[in-house]
């Protein structure tokens, strides 16, 4: 009998975490290892295939403390309904080729998730940003106001950090959806086993080709614990600047979005963006914690990379699958104060720099020159307690420009600003139209591929459940 402490503090909360979260994937990789065993005319498989059907229907036992985990509480069911069907499941397996199957399948699935996620978020973005392209906002670096863009570009460039985050997911799945089956103990099996059928049967890309790596890597969920680290990174970023604007009554969110306060009456807090940012910082740090369960482990060792690690990563899918969707929600029917927004730009000093260009255009002279004499300008103005608002072709002269005062006026007008950067990836409305439609094509490029993956998973599972096929 297992110690009480053993049973409380790690038998039956692993039991209660596999039979919540892992029965669906313990059923499949034990089906396709049965249907491979079939197909190499090992006696009696087929029925412990035709069982697994059957059971997987069926309610779950509940905790039973003379049994160890969930494998052998259904072995257990196998044998007492066919105790040859049940030897057959047993051949050529180990709990740990059959753990690292289980971990990786549901891993899988977790990772399709969070990309659809972030797909989903960057439809909204880019909805969003289509209606935006010519809303003139002020951009900022070092919390100073730099120049204008519109807030079209300003989620545009979010959308492409997100479109990178999507494609370092689906790449992560190709080093997650490799088949550990057949690896046994962690160094084969001498029955003749066919490693490469067990993998097309789960939708793995292929088996993992070295027994002992197959039961003893961790890399693949340190690197599962890095793509979120970084997507979290960048999204608690995004957030930031969202607080900041709605902290200026720049940008507010729709009424079930935030919460008022029992005193001052005025308050409308966005209190969706806060949690959003707890969750990210959460899952940040819950990543940490699988990296360091995966460190200084013997390779071979597999209960820190195992089941101990998944509870974690659990914690990790569910912080960052709430920050992501609540962030989607606030992006959903955002209130912009778009007068609010041009007037700084407008008051502001953000567009000097097309100042700076156009006495460089105007007068033939370096920008270094048009720079300094900008500087000048600006440091005269600054002394007498004046806006660059205020000044006049005079004010310019003084500082040895000469430009007519329309020019004066243009090279000061922020949606000028915005107009005049046709570069590629800039700003202006006519770039950002073309830049936003290459966007949606590639987003629904990346729906395609998910998409296929999520079918093709779907409909293993469905022909080991035997509805296909």
């Amino acid at each position: 009998m297992w110690h009480e402490t053993y049973l409380r503090t790690v038998l039956e909360p692993d039991y209660a975490y596999a039979s919540e979260h892992l029965l669906p994937h313990l059923f499949d990789a034990l089906s396709a290892h049965t249907l491979m065993l079939s197909a190499q005319h090992v006696p009696h498989a087929g029925e412990a295939t035709a069982l697994l059907r059957q059971l997987r229907t069926e309610p779950f036992p509940s905790y039973d403390p003379r049994i160890e985990d969930v494998f052998f509480t259904l072995d257990r069911r196998v044998a007492a309904l066919n105790p040859d069907a049940a030897g057959a499941m047993r051949t050529a397996l180990s709990r740990n080729d059959l753990d690292m199957t289980i971990y990786r399948l549901s891993a899988r699935r977790r990772l399709l998730r969070a990309a659809q996620r972030i797909l989903t978020l960057r439809d909204t973005l880019l909805h969003l940003a289509g209606r935006e392209v010519e809303t003139v906002m002020v951009a900022y670096t070092h919390h100073q106001p730099a120049q204008p863009i519109t807030f079209a570009h300003y989620l545009g460039g979010m959308e492409n950090v997100l479109a990178r985050d999507a494609t370092r997911m689906l790449s992560a799945l190709e080093r997650v959806s490799l088949s550990p089956m057949g690896a046994v103990a962690l160094g084969g099996t001498s029955f003749p086993i066919d490693r490469d059928l067990t993998a097309r049967l789960l939708a793995f890309d292929r088996p993992i080709e070295n027994t002992y790596d197959a039961v003893s890597a961790s890399d693949w969920q340190v690197e599962l614990a890095s793509v979120i680290t970084i997507a979290s990174t960048t999204l608690s970023r995004f957030v930031h600047d969202l607080l900041h604007w709605a902290s200026r009554n720049l940008i507010s969110l729709e009424d079930g979005l935030v919460q008022g306060s029992s005193v001052m009456p005025q308050k409308r807090n966005p209190v969706a963006l806060e949690h959003a940012r707890t969750k990210f910082s959460k899952a940040i740090g819950v990543t940490q914690g699988i990296v360091l369960s995966a460190h200084n482990v013997p390779f071979g060792d597999i209960n820190d990379p195992g089941p101990d690690m998944q509870p974690t990563l659990h914690a990790m899918w569910q912080d960052f699958r709430d920050g992501v969707e609540l962030l989607t929600a606030s992006l959903g029917a955002p209130h912009l104060n778009r007068e609010k927004w041009l007037r700084e730009a407008r008051q502001g000093e953000s567009a000097v720099t097309e100042l700076a260009d156009t006495i460089t255009r105007a007068e033939g002279c370096g920008f270094r020159d048009a720079h300094a004499r900008v500087q000048a300008l600006l440091g005269t103005l600054h002394r007498e307690g004046r806006t660059l608002a205020s000044a006049g072709v005079r004010d310019l002269a003084a500082a040895g420009i000469h430009l007519s005062e329309g020019d004066l006026d243009r090279a000061l007008d922020p949606a000028a600003f915005v107009a005049g950067r046709m570069t590629y990836g800039g700003p202006a409305p006519e770039v950002m139209r073309r830049s936003l439609t290459h966007a949606e094509d590639r987003l629904a490029a990346d729906w395609d591929a998910h998409q296929r993956l999520t079918r093709r998973f779907d409909d293993a599972r469905l022909h080991l459940q035997g509805a296909l096929p």
